[in-house]
């Protein structure tokens, strides 16, 4: 039966640590198919491995598999141990008695059982001579001494011997890779053996995750615009010991439920020992008095809940804002020709790039999926870059101010939003705006449709003052009730923001101002957003304003 070679075909990798694999190969007659995995793989093997002859005119009569067993342990099973040195000796040693067909000199033919060795030593005109000799009981019963210099060949005719000494030699050199196991699918063609017959593999193993990261590319046109450039690329690795050579590739994102189940290693089930009976004599027993059921009475228990009496809020407000304004992104240069200084215009080159990544996408539910439809090759024990994406996005260049992370000046930011058809992964994002380095930030998990703002850079040249002041006002209200008198005042805080702008252009200033336990706002400047633990003041800045 011959040995065939399984391609990979498809690979999807998943972000909770596993990958899903599809191979196929092409058979004739009855054939086999070998795959090797690590030990610590065997388990997801064994649980998810299918495989299936889509020929119809053939089956696959069984699959076998190296068991979980030392080699050490495994050798222990047959006659046979053959040391590193003088193996042939040592083999016919161990052979006594075996019926074998030796070739000598002249092309003899000798037949007979295996009586022992002897070693003989021989002086020479030099030195002195040890020789090896096989002793050998032929078949018409004359015993013979024929030196191990004059074998030829040697033919062991006991057939459990031979299979023995087979297994040995497999163990060994199996044994060798001492993380690898072997799985061996048997392929049978149902009686028609010039038919080409495609098998198909599938199976899911451990791997690393897929990472991902991002490029985003402005130019001063396409801020202006609020849009950008974002070219996203997969981080893959191919840890496996097979070349994936023009195979199709899916990214799935999500996290679908995955364990692993103790398969591959044997699992003995400890049984009770059951003694056959012995004869006893009779003995007295303690029979048990009946119980009047009635005599005992049912008790039952009642709960009851209260609810706490609600706690008043108390008020702030914050004073009135000084407006500013916001400066273009720290070491940025002044706009080039053309866009990345090439001399093409943002809209072909960015049509162009569009064009030249080919994925498509997949809503899985729970998961995504980035099906990438050019042809991926990755060698063995090495990794990719893969694009998957190059969308043009929504962007606005903004400034954002909190106190918390830093008191004297605000962050440039972008906020993006994704109008795209994809969701995107959380990854590192590099921004390049008009042909230089802006900054790095984290995109992070963003849904169709979702905003979000991503922190790049400080900018220095806008400087805010924050100021703050407590007051503790008199008794507002007086309640009694319940043998005490409760009195009521209000706190009120004052913040003032005072900013300066020192750049030419106009930006705009998001500005969060914490929420504090018990205060709303009386006195504000703009009606603000909310987010979970600030109100977000939008504000405009005019150049060189303060």
């Amino acid at each position: 039966m011959s040995k065939k070679v399984l391609k990979v075909l498809k690979v999807t990798i998943f972000k909770h640590g596993v990958s899903y694999y599809n191979l196929g190969g092409k058979i004739k007659g009855s054939s086999t198919f070998e795959l090797e995995f690590k030990i610590d793989e065997m388990n997801d093997i064994l649980k998810s491995l299918f495989v299936l002859d889509t020929s119809e005119k053939g089956y696959i009569s069984s699959i076998s598999y190296d068991a979980a067993i030392e080699t050490n342990q495994l050798l222990r099973s047959i006659m046979l141990n053959i040391p590193d040195i003088n193996s042939f000796s040592s083999l016919v040693t161990q052979i006594k008695g075996s019926s074998v067909s030796l070739t000598i000199g002249g092309n003899k033919v000798v037949t007979g059982k295996i009586i022992g060795t002897e070693t003989v030593e021989k002086l020479n005109k030099i030195d002195k001579v040890i020789q090896k000799i096989l002793v050998l009981l032929q078949d018409d019963d004359i015993i013979v001494k024929i030196p191990f210099s004059e074998v030829k060949s040697f033919d062991i005719l006991n057939e459990e011997i031979k299979k023995d000494l087979k297994f040995f030699l497999d163990t060994v050199i199996a044994g060798k890779k001492k993380d690898a196991k072997k799985i061996v699918i048997n392929c049978e063609s149902g009686g028609e053996d010039e038919i080409d017959r495609n098998i198909f593999v599938s199976y899911i193993r451990e791997s690393p995750i897929w990472k991902t990261s991002y490029r985003l590319i402005m130019s001063r046109k396409q801020a202006l615009e609020q849009r950008c450039l974002l070219s996203g690329w997969g981080l893959i690795e191919n840890t496996t010991n097979q070349d994936w050579e023009n195979i199709e590739l899916s990214l799935v994102a999500g996290l679908p439920i995955s364990f692993i189940y103790s398969f591959y290693r044997p699992i003995f089930i400890q049984r009770p020992v059951i003694h056959p009976p012995k004869i006893l004599s009779a003995r007295p027993t303690d029979i048990e008095d009946g119980l009047d059921m009635d005599e005992f009475d049912d008790y039952g228990a009642e709960a009851e809940e209260a609810m706490p009496s609600p706690t008043p809020m108390r008020e702030m407000k914050v004073g009135k804002k000084r407006r500013g304004m916001v400066g273009r992104p720290p070491g940025i240069p002044a706009a080039t020709s053309g866009f990345m200084g090439g001399g093409i215009s943002d809209g072909a080159l960015m049509d162009k790039m569009i064009s030249q990544t080919k994925t498509q996408t997949k809503d899985l539910g729970e998961l995504f999926e980035y099906n990438i439809t050019n042809p991926v090759s990755i060698k063995r024990k090495q990794s990719a870059l893969v694009p998957i994406l190059t969308e043009s996005i929504k962007t606005k260049r903004i400034l954002l101010y909190n106190k918390s992370e830093h008191e004297k000046n605000p962050n440039a930011c972008l906020e993006i939003t994704n109008n795209t058809n994809l969701t995107l992964e959380t990854g590192p994002v590099t921004i390049i705006y008009d042909d230089n380095l802006a900054g790095e930030a984290i995109i992070p998990f963003l849904n169709k449709g979702d905003t979000r703002l991503l922190n790049y850079a400080v900018e220095q040249a806008v400087i805010v003052i924050h100021e703050q002041q407590i007051q503790n006002l008199n008794v507002h209200r007086v309640k009694f009730g319940g043998g005490y008198s409760y009195e009521y005042h209000y706190t009120n805080s004052m913040t003032t923001y005072k900013i300066r702008n020192k750049t030419e252009e106009e930006k705009e200033l998001y500005l969060d101002h914490p929420k504090s336990s018990g205060y709303k706002i009386v006195e504000k400047p703009v009606d603000p957003e909310e987010t979970p633990n600030y109100w977000r003041f939008k504000i405009t800045l005019k150049p060189k304003d303060a």
